[in-house]
């Protein structure tokens, strides 16, 4: 009897005791407002496996299964200051391919090299109503990505280290301002470089999205790097660095019966920028309309890339999501020369949760109109929850002036917590 009194005391005062070390450390979190960010924060984790095969016309075919895993964190505010960090690892499971990387020169290119490295490192101060100030290394997606974006398409994202400013303070208005010191680009080569971006966005309805934009890139890199662009001209990494400035005009206009009316219009200019090449002066153009019923839509878009007056420069995009433009074969990353002319029509539809595309290009020189040649991408993506999704996507190029044969395919699953 004695022996289970002292038992049931002891277990009063174990229970006393653990009562009191949760107090303590909910005291605790609750006084110490670092803690409290750290751990009110979220984690984050995306894993995309992919395989892809890229057969190109004097090349051998190229076969690449690589896994890219996002790793992330973000506190709470603080103060109105967050801090984010991401990881990310490409692994290379099948490496038969080139990745401008690996030496492999005598495969096609597929530009997913394995890497293990910090993806986006920033603060974020939210602490003035309506506005984001961030700085450090983060993802820029701006407007439709056609000049600056993250190419998410690729294995390894393009982040920038960075200062940037968001404001949203205006009723239907959003203001852009950054300046990037450096670029970590899609093959994990750091660029260093001087550019300068700065938006203005008007969206009073679905019916009217106004956009104006000024982009200035300059390269300061005094060698050729790896997965930078290129612009066929002569005078080193210099050669590149422009300006862009334009204005963009797109909507959606809702009809009876569930139809709606799509349209689209752009035009940027652009000129040399921190001792670029004097040839840079080239014109954008792109004018697009279709329509969309429920779940089925059909656009035609024309997109000029212009050259300039003797044909020795084509307007080129180093900082945008260029996969997403101008055919997925990748053939026309770098606009050639003579500039580029992409008449193109896609149709839409989904399908038991399944996005289906198919879109056909027809390309041509601008000066001449000389045939360069077209092509033909396929795409299904099925969204299985909120967290999974998958797809198989193809592409096929014809050459007719310019380039190759290029055929790729790509088989993925990504995950998303």
């Amino acid at each position: 009897m004695r022996r289970k009194l002292k038992n049931q005391s002891y277990i009063r005062k174990s229970r006393f005791l653990q009562a009191a070390l949760l107090s303590l450390c909910a005291g605790s979190a609750a006084a110490d407002p670092l803690l409290d960010a750290i751990s009110g924060g979220q984690v984050s984790l995306q894993m995309r496996p992919r395989y892809e095969f890229m057969q190109q016309a004097g090349k051998e075919d190229a076969n690449a299964f690589t896994l890219r895993t996002l790793l992330g964190f973000s506190s709470k505010p603080l103060y109105g200051i967050s801090a984010n960090l991401q990881f990310i690892n490409v692994a290379g499971i099948v490496n038969d391919y080139n990745s401008l990387r690996n030496g492999k020169t005598a495969y096609a290119l597929i530009p997913d090299p394995e890497e293990t490295n910090i993806n986006q490192a920033f603060l974020a101060y939210t602490g003035v109503p309506g506005t984001v100030l961030r700085a450090g290394r983060q993802i820029i997606n701006l407007d439709d990505q056609r000049f600056v974006g993250d190419v998410d398409f690729r294995q390894t994202q393009q982040t920038f280290d960075a200062v940037t400013l968001e404001n949203r303070s205006l009723p239907e208005v959003q203001l852009y301002a950054a300046y990037a010191w450096r670029i970590k680009d899609i093959v994990n080569e750091l660029i260093p470089a001087r550019v300068f971006l700065a938006e203005a966005t008007w969206t009073p309805a679905p019916v009217l999205h106004a956009n104006v934009f000024g982009y200035w890139y300059g390269n300061q890199a005094n060698s050729v790097i790896p997965g930078a662009v290129t612009c066929f001209l002569p005078g080193g990494p210099q050669a590149c660095n422009d300006s862009i400035v334009g204005v963009r005009l797109a909507g959606s206009m809702p009809l009876p019966a569930d139809f709606h009316l799509l349209y689209d219009a752009s035009y940027a200019k652009q000129l040399p920028y921190d001792g670029g090449n004097s040839l840079v002066n080239a014109q954008y153009t792109h004018l697009g309309g279709g329509a969309t019923w429920r779940d089925l839509g059909l656009h035609a878009d024309y997109m000029l890339m212009g050259a300039n007056s003797s044909g020795t420069y084509g307007f080129q995009t180093p900082l945008a999501t260029r996969h997403a433009f101008n055919g997925w074969a990748e053939v026309f990353l770098a606009t050639p020369p003579k500039g580029l002319q992409s008449l193109y029509v896609t149709a839409t539809a989904k399908v038991w949760q399944t996005a289906l595309q198919a879109t056909y290009y027809d390309f041509h020189a601008d000066t001449a109109d000389l045939p360069y040649g077209n092509e033909l991408d396929l795409s299904a993506i099925h969204t299985f929850t909120k967290h999974w999704s998958g797809g198989v996507q193809y592409a096929d190029y014809r050459a007719t002036g310019y380039g190759v044969n290029t055929q790729g395919a790509w088989v993925f699953v990504t995950a998303q917590y």
